[in-house]
């Protein structure tokens, strides 16, 4: 199924938040309750009616319909086009399933512990080795996502932190990920970033073994005495 801007209207605000990566962790009846996708909660605190079609904020104490959730959810240039943002949040959903069912293909194990990986470390995987300069805690890039930008990517290796000085674009590995793909579905974002760990490492153990230059045997030769 492909989702139209003419199908939001009749969305379930479940269903996109299955999009976003949330699922339900409680509720009653037709009370549906989530963690907040917006906002990073130690208690699920966003509460679903599936018959109305709307949203209950307990943190904030706001409400609304689809379309003021999206708005709270959306980045970068989504912001710009909300109604665009949910379609394609919906699509790109559909079609994850869709992969997964046509390969028969079991969810993908994660090993990695993404939220502590270094930032640093995911640029290698991006294919940037070394930074471009460095200032004490601070490693500067190529902006990974624009190439138009040179050097405008900031990393800060001790909170573990970026931000992009030309956009203003910040946060963490996800947020980095998500300039990159586009997807705010964490569980697409979990497969991302793994992938591109693992493809870097099977590089690193490629390639070839770079064996140290062997010493000039010495010879017993007598050395040639100057001329007088």
């Amino acid at each position: 199924m492909r989702y139209t801007e003419k199908d939001i209207p009749g969305m379930p605000i479940t269903a996109f938040l299955d999009a976003l990566g949330e699922k339900s962790v409680g509720g009653y009846g037709y009370l549906k309750l989530y963690y907040a996708p917006y906002r990073d909660d130690a208690e699920a605190l966003l509460v679903v009616d599936t018959k109305m079609n709307n949203w209950y904020d307990h943190g904030t104490d706001e409400s609304g319909n689809l379309y003021d959730l999206a708005e709270l959810t959306a980045r970068g240039d989504h912001r710009k086009d909300i109604s665009g943002y949910i379609v394609k949040m919906m699509n790109d959903n559909e079609i994850a399933k869709e992969m997964l069912t046509k390969r028969a293909i079991e969810p993908q194990v994660i090993h990695l512990d993404i939220a502590k990986m270094p930032l640093t470390d995911f640029m290698k995987a991006l294919g940037q080795e070394h930074p471009v300069a460095a200032d004490g805690d601070l490693r500067i890039y190529n902006t990974p996502y624009d190439s138009s930008a040179k050097g405008t990517m900031v990393i800060n290796i001790r909170t573990n932190l970026w931000h992009d000085t030309k956009s203003g674009a910040n946060g963490g590995i996800y947020d980095l990920a998500y300039e990159l793909t586009g997807c705010a579905n964490k569980s697409e974002l979990n497969r991302y970033i793994a992938g591109e760990m693992n493809a870097y490492k099977q590089r690193e153990h490629n390639k070839p073994e770079v064996k140290p230059k062997p010493l000039k045997a010495e010879t017993n030769q007598p050395k040639r005495k100057m001329r007088r």
